[in-house]
């Protein structure tokens, strides 16, 4: 059985894509705010994709700093057409 996972993708029942790993890793590990050392212990990063980058984004509820992680996926101008196409 597969079902859709939160960046759009397909997965099998149980297992989790490379890129939902990586927000996990985020959740647990990267909640420290580096402007106040405020800790978001229920906090979690928001992950959007765009064909292109998965942008990972937490904002510290203290102090309202942002800090931001990007991983690029392909040639962004083919993988903007590409979505364009299914739109």
């Amino acid at each position: 059985m597969c079902i859709e996972n939160t960046l759009g993708g397909m997965t099998s029942n149980g297992s989790r894509s490379p890129f939902e790993r990586l927000k996990e890793h985020y959740d647990h590990e990267e909640l420290v705010c580096r402007e106040c050392g405020f800790e978001d212990e229920d906090g979690t990063w928001d992950a959007e994709a765009d064909g292109a980058d998965i942008v990972y984004t937490h904002t510290c509820p203290r102090c309202g700093a942002e800090r931001e992680h990007t991983l690029g996926l392909s040639d962004r101008e083919t993988a903007q057409e590409h979505v364009q196409e299914y739109r």
